[in-house]
């Protein structure tokens, strides 16, 4: 089984005519290109640092620049789901054994192409529930509950309903106010339902306690749902992401440019008072072991990095716990312990069925039928339509724990509340505000495992017999570090997989609840389902736990790796505050899903967007009309 998981697609080798298009960016190769000075330089350009660098070019008088360790690859097909990944267009990163996952060592899926993870994650496109995001708030952070950032989820996309014969069909559902259709960064349903689809819907919808949302978009991220994916039905259903939508179907603007291929080492900073000021990036050319060069910053330099660089920018420019910065042989000039810290991802798990009387064709057909792959190639080159534009998910469950823990609820609960205000299960040495705030974040936790409207368990679904489990808020806490022999080489990243025992809890309890599922649902047994894997020689929790952790069927990674520059006061173990400007510092911030403080029960691109656009307009009105200082 693939250890990347739900993550990881690659290149197509289909090809199809594109539309005509033009380059936004003015894309520049090498330091004798640049400009003597920028007025912001986004230090890379993913997800949401194309979305910043995107809207504050906006403006003609405003230079911008992005650096990007990955290639510029917006040609290349990235059409889903039937490709193998590129490792071009992935970072080559490992975590460090993890002890409570038989030792193993998990891939850190890191997207390194202009257009970041977007580029080459699952396009599964759906937003947190009002809950994940008030709780955000709780943290310390106005300006961030559900009310202020929906106007920005809105404005990140430009929705796309499924045709008319798939809604009458599938009774697939949406509300168009919870979508916006301004921007080109595309979210759509599926132009193509696999016809195993009907019956999952159904025999989901039949099981007590689970709530058929007509829409999740507006906060409702929970029950089961509609999901959209990032596709571009004006373009053939290829892919959508910010190569295209930020970067090369806007405008051409003269002000904007990109220097691909290169790598933002650090910041440099000038003290003022009791403050650093940055003021110009340290960048190398990713090949042909070229000299490193600084580029300056009038207004504001933006990290874009993502959670697993972001921090190791930080900590290399002298930002961060200082422990682990001077180990490194590096000054020390803001000891900010949160720079690392509070590493957060989606661990998920995939058990196997059989349909004995399974509907044809199923998600799989089109890798072991030839000459059925042939035919919907040929009904796609000739219309853009059938199996080659389906998603790779388009249905799912968002499950609160009350819905699918059953008789358990009530002693994961006491685990939980026996828990609270302790210093469980976090290292021995973590500074008092880390603590401070893991305890917070744990009391939050806990109200979001008790309620009825934050899901904690995703179960997504294409009519296929997978059992796909996610567990979508994790206790444990992971971090990333430089490596203090080899500071510019790969950081330290360790998941801490499990270390709070209630995660492996919970992931029995998901993995029993789809067994059970496809053992009794009246509607599956029509298909006649037999369980492969993990088998029905493995029916006690403990067996589970057994094929979870020694058998190594345990993933620690979908993905979504967040929350190791954190937005929450100082006080707290903080990086970042509301207006996303890191602590200690100024003229710096950071716009990418480290600041996320507590993962949201959803896939992080929507989120990423969201972020970009936030962090556009907080960064806009720090400079609107001001000369720069």
């Amino acid at each position: 089984m693939a250890r990347t998981g739900l993550y990881l697609l690659g290149l197509l080798s289909v090809t199809q005519a594109r539309p005509a298009s033009y380059q936004s960016a003015v894309v520049k190769r090498g330091v004798e290109e640049l400009l003597p000075e920028y007025d912001f330089i986004v230090v890379g350009g993913g997800t949401a640092g194309l979305t910043v660098a995107d809207r504050l070019s906006e403006d003609p008088k405003k230079t911008v620049l992005v650096i990007e360790y990955g290639r510029v690859a917006v040609d290349d097909s990235f059409m889903p789901p039937f490709n193998i990944p590129a490792a071009e267009f992935l970072y080559n990163l490992t975590s460090v054994p993890q002890p409570n996952a038989n030792n193993r060592v998990f891939p850190v899926p890191n997207g390194a192409v202009v257009g970041g993870g977007a580029a080459v994650n699952g396009q599964i496109f759906f937003r947190g529930s009002k809950e994940d995001h008030d709780n955000w708030s709780l943290l310390g952070n106005p300006g961030w509950d559900w009310n202020s950032v929906f106007p920005y989820y809105k404005k990140s996309h430009s929705f796309n309903p499924p045709p008319q014969h798939i809604q009458d069909e599938y009774g697939m559902t949406f509300d168009l106010s919870a979508y916006g259709n301004s921007t080109p960064i595309y979210m759509s349903m599926a132009g193509y339902q696999y016809p195993g689809q009907k019956y999952e819907w159904k025999a989901w919808s039949e099981r007590d306690g689970i709530v058929v949302q007509k829409e999740h978009g507006n906060g409702k991220a929970y029950g089961m749902i509609w999901i959209p994916s990032s596709y571009d039905p004006s373009r053939a259903y290829n892919r959508s992401f910010g190569g295209l939508g930020h970067y090369q179907y806007v405008q051409p603007r003269l002000n904007y440019h990109l220097l691909p291929l290169h790598r933002g080492l650090k910041i440099n900073f000038e003290k003022q008072g009791l403050t650093q000021k940055a003021v110009s990036v340290q960048v190398k050319p990713r090949f042909g072991g070229g000299a490193t060069f600084d580029i300056k910053a009038k207004r504001e330099i933006i990290l874009s990095a993502s959670a697993t660089r972001t921090p190791v920018i930080l900590q290399l420019s002298g930002i961060g716990p200082k422990k682990v910065v001077e180990e490194a042989g590096i000054e020390s000039l803001i000891d900010l312990p949160g720079v690392g810290w509070n590493l957060q991802d989606h661990s998920h798990t995939v058990s196997l069925y059989n349909f004995t009387k399974d509907v044809w064709p199923t998600p799989t057909t089109i890798h072991t039928n030839a000459t059925f792959r042939a035919e919907a190639l040929a009904e796609y080159n000739a219309n853009n339509t059938g199996p080659f534009t389906s998603p790779t998910i388009s249905g799912g469950l968002l499950l609160p724990a009350r819905s699918f823990t059953g008789s358990h609820f009530a002693s994961l609960g006491l685990q939980l509340g026996l828990q609270a205000g302790h210093k469980y299960h976090l290292p021995d040495d973590l500074d008092p505000t880390l603590v401070a705030g893991y305890i917070l974040q744990h009391k939050i936790l806990l109200k979001s495992f008790l309620s009825d409207k934050s899901a904690l368990f995703e179960h997504p679904f294409q009519g296929s017999p997978r059992g796909t489990s996610i567990l979508l808020k994790p206790f444990s806490r992971g971090s990333v570090n430089i490596n203090p022999r080899d500071p510019f080489g790969d950081p330290i990243f360790d998941y801490r997989l499990l270390l709070n025992p209630v995660d492996l809890e919970i992931h029995v309890r998901m993995q029993q609840y789809i067994r059970n599922h496809f053992a009794t649902s009246r509607t599956l047994s029509a298909l006649g389902p037999v369980e492969l894997v993990p088998g029905k020689d493995r029916a006690s929790d403990a067996e589970v736990k057994k094929w979870l952790v020694d058998e190594e069927n345990l993933n620690a990674s979908n993905g979504h790796s967040c929350g190791t520059a954190s937005m929450m006061p100082r006080l707290l173990g903080g990086v970042v505050d509301p207006d996303l400007k890191v602590y200690g510092t100024s003229h710096l911030s950071i716009a990418d899903t480290s600041i996320i403080p507590l993962l949201v029960g959803a896939h992080t691109m929507s989120t990423a967007y969201m972020i970009g656009e936030r962090a556009a307009d907080l960064i806009k009105s720090r400079h609107e009309e001001r000369p720069a200082s």
